[in-house]
């Protein structure tokens, strides 16, 4: 039984596994019913398929940053709104202006440059300074209250969906990659794979080498493998 394993595509490698597990375990193979190298190629397979194909990323990369685009559309709103209330000779509330846009240099004019991070930081505390009473009765006087609240819904909008990227991403890199687990799956498959070929001239042993070997030989000769090490059911 020989097979160039480490040259199989992922699939063509897990479908090997899964044809060799059904096989090994009809009927009138009791010889390797409960064998370790058996059960051990059963635990390695399950550990296989439970990955492969597994995204790399949360995919969640797409809703932050349309997240990130709405308070940033937000901040940037209101902070024009006032820089024209300031310039505006004249205007009634335009100290309540002035003193709120002063709130907004303190934090930053370019927050929605910085990194996600850096700038939910910096809108929260721009968000705590604008809540005070005073500064909401200066809010109100400029009729900005809906575009505050606007912002504040899109902060908190934005930590929430960032959360549960940063929480997926995490739980995925705890999560071993298929080309780590493939190499396990490789080596439960030699070591299956010879004790069946090293038994193979014992009573109940033939009838399974033999169909192991065809289906080792179809998969083989398929051309569906192109991933360079000849394996055989003595390597190492």
């Amino acid at each position: 039984m020989k097979i160039q394993l480490t040259r199989l595509t992922n699939s063509i490698l897990g479908s090997l596994a899964d044809q060799t597990i059904i096989t090994s375990n009809k009927e009138q193979y009791i010889v390797v019913k409960n064998h370790p190298l058996l059960l051990n190629l059963v635990t390695e397979h399950n550990n296989y398929i439970s990955v492969f194909g597994r995204a790399a990323y949360s995919g969640l990369g797409t809703s932050v940053d349309k997240a990130d685009m709405m308070r940033d559309g937000s901040f940037c709103g209101m902070k024009t709104i006032l820089l024209g209330y300031v310039k505006l000779p004249g205007f009634q509330h335009q100290q309540d202006a002035i003193d709120l846009y002063a709130i907004f240099q303190q934090c930053g004019l370019d927050i929605n440059t910085f990194s996600y991070a850096d700038q939910s930081t910096e809108m929260d505390k721009l968000i705590t300074d604008l809540s005070t009473p005073a500064n909401l009765a200066k809010l109100e006087n400029l009729n900005l209250t809906p575009y505050f609240e606007t912002m504040k819904t899109a902060q908190a909008d934005f930590k929430k969906i960032y959360s549960q990227q940063l929480e997926a991403n995490s739980n995925l890199r705890l999560v071993q990659s298929a080309s780590s687990t493939r190499h396990n799956l490789e080596d439960a498959l030699r070591n299956y794979f010879g004790v069946v070929e090293g038994m193979k001239s014992l009573a109940g042993w033939t009838e399974l080498y033999t169909e192991l070997n065809e289906l080792v030989k179809s998969i083989r000769n398929s051309k569906m493998g192109a991933r360079t090490e000849t394996i055989t059911a003595q390597a190492q």
